[in-house]
């Protein structure tokens, strides 16, 4: 009865339209959470990327950098660092590593942070640390001239001793990455860096590695087959969870 109370066509295309409605909001959601899929939670680590989480350190609030948190030592992030650095004892059967490469997924997720509080955290116990910048594309740490650093020992036979600078914190030392080269990956594969690595740790009783991230470059695998030990830094609720199985994967690979 057209016009009545009843109109079938009427009520199937309402329920149609509100079929293809609850699909399309399901779909949108789905694409949201695998768009968003994020390392978020120390739970998180363990299972998505099958890897001990070592510690959380807390986002910075306010003004200044990790060197001022870092001179109390009763701030929140200076003890996450100590927890860190505990937790790096029981890391393998043989204590703390004495190299270690510090890297991340992708560039600004607290890597070079993440190596100097180390290397400070060390030094403080009374440990000689050497802090070498790795990152030969986008260095963290430079020496006041570019006559010594990291890529000039990469290009010669010269001593570690005559490019290593002193720092103003007790026991810590650092190799600057130098001036910055136009092959990095070519200067990391030659062998020169394992012959560094091997002749720096004569010297100190830990050696952190500042390196570049994973992702779209070689630098960090070769990086790590040379350190053996890698800590690797994701940003809580940024770094997207296949980006890191990806580098995770990569360093692996790499024998590390």
């Amino acid at each position: 009865m057209p016009g009545g109370p009843f109109q079938p066509n009427l009520l199937f295309n309402l329920i149609a339209g509100l079929g293809l409605g609850l699909l399309a909001g399901i779909g949108a959601a789905v694409g949201l959470e695998f768009l968003h899929d994020t390392i978020k939670t120390r739970e998180d680590v363990r299972s998505k990327l099958n890897l001990a989480c070592l510690g959380i350190v807390p986002r910075r609030r306010g003004q200044g950098g990790v060197v001022e948190d870092l001179k109390d030592p009763s701030s929140s992030v200076s003890e996450a660092y100590a927890a860190i650095l505990a937790a790096l004892r029981f890391s393998t059967e043989h204590g703390a590593p004495k190299t270690m490469l510090v890297t991340s997924t992708a560039p600004a997720e607290g890597k070079s942070s993440s190596a100097f509080a180390l290397a400070q955290n060390n030094a403080r116990r009374g440990e000689s640390v050497l802090l070498i910048d790795a990152d030969l594309r986008r260095p963290a740490f430079r020496g006041a001239s570019h006559r010594q650093g990291l890529t000039k020992l990469l290009t010669n036979e010269e001593p570690v001793r005559g490019h290593i600078l002193e720092t103003q914190f007790e026991n810590l030392w650092l190799l600057p990455c130098g001036p910055t080269p136009p092959n990095p990956a070519d200067l990391l594969s030659t062998g020169r860096f394992m012959e560094i690595v091997a002749e720096a740790s004569q010297h100190f009783d830990r050696i952190i590695i500042d390196g570049p991230p994973v992702l779209g470059l070689a630098d960090a695998s070769l990086l790590a087959a040379v350190a053996g030990n890698v800590m690797f830094v994701v940003v809580a609720g940024r770094t997207k969870t296949r980006s890191a199985r990806a580098a995770v994967e990569r360093l692996q690979n790499s024998g590390a």
